[in-house]
């Protein structure tokens, strides 16, 4: 997929699914990459369950993955335990990049109501409904992406995973993340974008960037999204904690 030049190809990067998936739904970002690690989210794949299930519990699972010169990338709940590792690790990491996340869903009514209404829902409705309904809005790829995974994790840890990304507020921590980041949104999925960009206004020196394709950015645009990460790379500083040096794009369309 990228060229004997791509910067990804000679660092060390931990790859954070989101809500559902697992690990292995980086399979085409990182299948050239040999310092890449993908695990499992607590309670997905093959991961044993955290109780209670927040973030921060998720976060402490991955904490001893995270070393000096990493690159982290989390995708939708795996950005907000990106976001808590950064403000939390010892370690120095290189960059973070943030793909299709929200710090916080607390900040609108709309996002403290809806996952309160939304619950029962999840937790009653018939198995093969919930299924058919985890693909609804996404493209056809990444329809059958998230039927695949989500088929295959039993109800209560969807539930486990839907309440750890509801309840969880990491705005807090914007001040401590002290390396360059990236922010990836999807142009088909515009309910992440003022999340997004809450987190590239608190984050010194965060960038911002829309590639074609909705929440599932790792499936819809696989390629875009690998070679933005890889260029974002080229050009941000090499050392941890020189991101004020780094070009801010927050003004992109």
């Amino acid at each position: 997929m990228a060229s004997s030049e791509d910067p990804l190809r000679d660092v060390r990067s931990l790859w954070i699914h989101g809500a559902g998936l697992s690990g292995t739904t980086w399979r085409d970002l990182t299948s050239d990459l040999p310092r890449a690690q993908t695990p499992d989210l607590p309670g997905h794949g093959h991961a044993d369950a955290v109780s209670p299930p927040t973030v921060e519990r998720f976060a402490d699972k991955l904490l001893p993955l995270v070393e000096d010169d990493m690159v982290v990338i989390g995708h939708s709940l795996g950005g907000m335990v990106a976001l808590e590792l950064l403000a939390r690790t010892a370690a120095r990491p290189r960059a973070m990049v943030l793909v299709e996340s929200v710090p916080t869903v607390t900040d609108r009514w709309i996002g403290r109501a809806g996952p309160c209404l939304a619950r029962p829902l999840l937790k009653c409705l018939p198995r093969s409904l919930l299924d058919l309904m985890s693909g609804a809005g996404q493209s056809p790829l990444a329809a059958r992406e998230a039927r695949h995974f989500l088929s295959r994790m039993s109800r209560d840890r969807l539930l486990d995973a839907f309440d750890a990304a509801r309840t969880y507020d990491g705005r807090r921590h914007f001040a401590q993340v002290k390396v360059p980041t990236l922010v990836i949104v999807g142009s088909e999925n515009t309910a992440t974008h003022r999340g997004a960009r809450m987190s590239v206004d608190g984050i010194d020196g965060a960038e911002f960037e829309i590639l074609t394709g909705g929440h599932m950015l790792h499936i819809d645009n696989s390629c875009g999204l690998r070679r933005s990460i890889s260029a974002f790379l080229s050009r941000a500083p090499r050392h941890p904690g020189t991101n004020d040096t780094l070009p801010n794009a927050r003004g992109l369309p």
